[in-house]
């Protein structure tokens, strides 16, 4: 066994452990020694397959740092998008109470698709993602790192690049003919207006999204499978409600979503 791939496994079994038992772990670079970001990708799969191994069911992808708003509050730590894995149990229901310890980092309002034909790159263009998509649906991201203090980029992308769970809207759209581009959204802080934003907030617009996590699951030899649900990124930049606020995200087109958040 190499050094480097020694370094991977230490990797991917601390991180799953912290995913599997909530705790907070030091980032690996600090604790085993560093690894690049294409590396970092290579344990991001690797803990996905441990998830499968327990019985935990791929659902789909997210993708992060899609927008000008949120990369603007990245500077300096990110410069593009990245992405992570869903699974089964990233599903956190539709709506209701969110507890305080779900999310460290923030939740976001984004477009998920969904996809009624697998996409597999590279080459894959927004045209391909029409042609493949089925349905669309409101979704709220609930950022987590099992990181404690800070970490590497690759830190991040190894730990799910920050995915901590989804909360799904109950009305699925179909995307032929969905206006993707200018699909608003009003996030809602105790009945005040807080932030909004539209799908071309997401690359330009969220099929940019699924066409270029594609291309980059394409690279690394997997894919986007049929039935698979895109998270194409916030729509706004990151909210962090604290206990006790209530927060209502409306969609032009997708219907709402209102959380209260408990301890």
């Amino acid at each position: 066994m190499t050094d480097r791939e020694q370094l991977k496994q230490q990797w991917t079994r601390t991180i799953f452990e912290a995913q599997c038992d909530g705790k907070k772990i030091a980032p690996p670079s600090t604790s085993f020694g560093e690894l690049s970001l294409e590396e970092a990708y290579e344990v991001q799969a690797r803990v996905a397959a441990e998830h499968v191994s327990v019985g935990h069911r791929q659902i789909g992808w997210k993708v992060g740092a899609t927008s000008f708003a949120i990369l603007e509050q990245m500077k300096g730590i990110l410069d593009g998008p990245m992405y992570g894995f869903m699974t089964s149990e990233s599903v956190c229901g539709q709506q209701g109470e969110i507890r305080r310890s779900d999310y460290s980092l923030g939740i976001e309002a984004e477009i998920g698709v969904v996809l009624e034909q697998s996409l597999r790159g590279p080459g894959i263009t927004t045209l391909d993602v029409q042609h493949a998509a089925g349905g669309v649906v409101a979704l709220v991201e609930l950022l987590q790192t099992r990181l404690e203090g800070p970490g590497s980029v690759p830190d991040g992308t190894a730990d799910n690049s920050a995915h901590g769970g989804i909360v799904i809207g109950s009305r699925l759209a179909s995307a032929t003919g969905f206006d993707f581009i200018h699909e608003g959204v009003v996030i809602r802080k105790n009945g005040r207006a807080w932030l909004s934003g539209c799908g071309a907030e997401a690359l330009g617009s969220p099929l940019h999204v699924v066409a270029w996590l594609a291309n980059e699951l394409g690279q690394r030899g997997q894919a986007i499978e049929a039935g698979h649900l895109v998270a194409t990124g916030s729509l706004t930049s990151i909210l962090t409600p604290e206990v006790g606020d209530v927060v209502d995200i409306s969609f032009a087109h997708l219907g709402a979503i209102q959380l209260g958040i408990v301890e």
